[in-house]
């Protein structure tokens, strides 16, 4: 329901103000005040403290709306959530989670949710007052700011500066939900007794277009009244101040003529800084989200000396930090993964997992290898989000040990991460009480970063499992960095392990790559890490697992072309000293090589082509390309955050480090190159060009780049455009 007539009369209210600015009292002695005018109200407390209908019950009400979320599943009896207090006041307490854990806003969400089925709107009660904890700090508490809950918001402040802070922030909130909508009452001055407190109300109020609608005095009447859990209304009947609370319902709520109501004019922090505290802001500039913000260095500017500061680029966040840790983790095969959320995001990334491995194929077979892990969520529900999900959790992870699971990774979400659940708390108690090791991986969804986040994430959390061995096992080594969610990773695997076997080298771990618990373990047993890639995470995570385990790191990559493997084999061998075996397995190769490379380059000596990456290294096409026969006549990279440039050589001046997509079409009208190699899609309206894929994850060993030579002469045998095209 929509509320949309504010010139109409009065049935709810709102009031908000600081914590402790005294709104609950001030609310509670306007619905006594009310009840005494004979009139039917329900008066709702929206704060944690559940304190709200004290005063009008004569004790703290014992059954919150949480309380009943809490302990309810299906029920439709909602008869004790309602308790009648002073004069037929009928109350009721959100209530909310226990104090560090949990949603309290998600509480007042679900509160109001069951309101609505509990039918506690206008038609049963003449006024509903609604008594909201300060600040508008979320959007659980600024439920009651919505049309369809509050035709009236009042707005209770002190002279105090944080007071009045915190009336600008509700005002920012309410023109956040209303725009130009009227549906403020004014401003109710709950005095404190400072020397110039009057006069910052009023400065207030005069800026803020409020009228100040009464003055409560700071009095020791409330204090007397309050010990007996009452309001001032009903112990003090006759007093000045229960004078003043029928005083302002009898003008407020008149039938007759209400009162006006106004539309929400906050001000910006400066000028309430200005207004009260009397700073000088007249060299202050108000922030406007419509500049546009320039991504540049910081530069000087040469005409006048001064140096222009600009906002440094943050790069777009690609997936999460919470399925890339669980796509390493579920690379362990006798290890039980928790995912810590709800269900929903558990499916999407259980999907992730399969589609990946359904992918990877090994073109010399059938299947690659697939993964059999454990993977359970704790299916964080409504509740678990408003009072945390730390029990849920534990009887998840007995669930997982009752399965037998030994190893235990708890991931978590990004609702843990908002509830306050201590997932790391959690593991260490269950792990010593169980006697299992139970790591946890706090990456809270995207709190931690993106997927490469929860990658590295999830690789130190593995290394926790590494045991301290003394000696070395001298021809096994540990892999590192394979590309888990690529279609060709058992393919490489399976390629370079061939090389390996021959060289009577063991591969003992895949870190992380279809291995176990006890691979991981006795990683400090190998001698030599491979790292798999040259990109940052890969380098990064070898040099941590060279100085966990004391093994060293090999100086090249897995390889790509056949002189890059040709290098990788003879380094190797170098370093197990068995030259004699390395270099007969490069004689045999060789061979065949030679013979595919001259049937390759009948199609493409001599053509001309265009590079442009967005992304992978690209030193091993520049090798593909010359040992094919065609001539480079421009490469570079795009301008990207996830551009890796690592393996570039002293002898490549001409690469061009910043290109652009425009500058890619230039280049192409210009120079007309008969094929062009990229990793973006190319508009065919702009190029009428040949152009192909430069993979991202490529195949490996002796004939790696072969299959990427010989799609490059499949492309440049066919016509310019496919005939489709003309039909478009």
């Amino acid at each position: 329901m929509k509320y949309n007539n504010t010139d109409g009369p009065i049935s709810r209210i709102a009031v908000y103000g600081k914590g402790g600015i005294g709104k609950s009292t001030i609310s509670a002695n306007i619905s006594a005040a009310l009840a005494d005018e004979g009139y039917s109200v329900l008066h709702i407390g929206c704060d944690p403290k559940h304190d709200s209908t004290r005063t009008l019950l004569g004790e703290l009400h014992t059954h919150t709306v949480t309380d009943f979320f809490r302990t309810s599943k299906i029920q439709t009896d909602y008869s004790d959530l309602i308790r009648i207090g002073y004069n037929g006041i009928a109350c009721i307490e959100a209530g909310g989670p226990e104090p560090g854990v949990g949603c309290a806003g998600r509480g007042i969400l679900s509160t109001f949710e069951i309101l609505k089925r509990m039918e506690t709107d206008s038609s049963r009660y003449t006024y509903t007052i609604y008594d909201v904890l300060g600040d508008v700090v979320c959007g659980g508490f600024a439920v009651p700011l919505r049309h369809g809950y509050a035709d009236l918001i009042l707005i209770v402040t002190s002279g105090e500066y944080m007071s009045l802070y915190a009336a600008n922030n509700i005002l920012r909130g309410i023109h956040n939900f209303d725009g130009n909508i009227k549906r403020i009452g004014g401003i109710i001055y709950n005095s404190r007794g400072g020397a110039e407190e009057d006069e910052q109300v009023r400065k207030f109020s005069v800026a803020v277009s409020l009228p100040i609608l009464v003055k409560i005095p700071r009095s020791e009447i409330f204090l007397t009244a309050e010990r007996h859990s009452k309001t001032v209304v009903a112990a003090f009947p006759n007093s000045q101040e229960t004078v003043l609370f029928r005083k302002l319902i009898s003008e407020f709520f008149s039938t007759k003529n209400p009162i006006p109501r106004y539309r929400a004019h906050p001000l910006e922090v400066m000028e309430l800084e200005s207004l009260i505290l009397g700073r000088d802001i007249s060299g202050y500039t108000s922030p406007s989200h419509q500049v546009p913000v320039n991504f540049r260095p910081i530069t000087n500017d040469t005409d006048n000396g001064t140096v222009h500061c600009t906002i440094p680029q943050k790069p777009s966040l690609f997936g999460c930090a919470f399925a890339g840790a669980i796509a390493v983790l579920s690379q362990i095969q006798d290890a039980s993964i928790i995912a810590h959320c709800p269900s929903s995001c558990a499916h999407i990334v259980s999907n992730l997992l399969v589609s990946s491995q359904n992918r990877d194929r090994d073109k010399s077979a059938d299947y690659g290898k697939q993964t059999s892990f454990s993977f359970i969520h704790t299916g964080m529900d409504e509740k678990m989000m408003v009072f945390g999900g730390i029990e849920g959790l534990k009887k998840t992870i007995i669930k997982s040990v009752e399965s037998g699971n030994r190893v235990i990774f708890i991931v978590s979400g990004c609702t843990p991460g908002i509830t306050g659940d201590d997932i790391v708390g959690c593991a260490s108690e269950m792990s010593q009480n169980l006697g299992i090791p139970i790591i946890p991986v706090s990456v809270n969804g995207i709190g931690e970063g993106d997927f490469s986040a929860g990658i590295m994430a999830g690789y130190h959390a593995s290394l926790q499992l590494v045991k301290q061995e003394a000696g070395k096992n001298e021809r096994s080594v540990i892999l590192v960095g394979e590309k888990i969610l690529a279609n060709n990773t058992t393919a490489n695997f399976n390629e370079l392990s061939q090389y390996l076997s021959t060289l009577d080298i063991q591969v003992s771990c895949r870190f992380l790559a279809y291995t176990s618990v006890n691979e991981v373990q006795s990683m400090s047993e190998q001698s030599l890490i491979l790292p798999v890639s040259s990109d940052k995470i890969t380098l990064e995570i070898s040099k941590i697992i060279s100085e966990k385990t004391g093994s060293e790191i090999f100086n090249h990559a897995f390889p790509y072309t056949f002189n890059e493997t040709v290098r990788w084999i003879q380094d190797l061998a170098d370093r197990f000293r068995i030259q004699d075996k390395g270099s007969a397995l490069i004689a045999r190769n060789e061979k065949i090589y030679r013979k595919e490379i001259a049937l390759i380059m009948l199609m493409t000596a001599g053509k001309r082509v265009i590079i442009a990456s967005s992304g992978p290294d690209i030193s091993w096409v520049l090798e593909a390309v010359r040992e094919c026969g065609m001539e480079i006549i421009r490469a570079g990279y795009f301008s990207s955050p996830y551009t890796t440039k690592n393996n570039q050589k002293e002898s490549e001046p001409s690469i061009v480090m910043d290109y652009t997509p425009d500058a890619l079409y230039d280049d192409i009208k210009t120079y007309r190159p008969d094929l062009v190699l990229t990793t973006i899609w190319l508009d065919y309206k702009k190029a009428d060009v040949r152009y192909g894929m430069i993979p991202f994850c490529p195949n490996v060993g002796f004939f790696g780049a072969l299959s990427s030579m010989k799609h490059w002469a499949s492309i440049l045998s066919g016509p310019v455009r496919e005939g489709w095209r003309n039909d478009l």
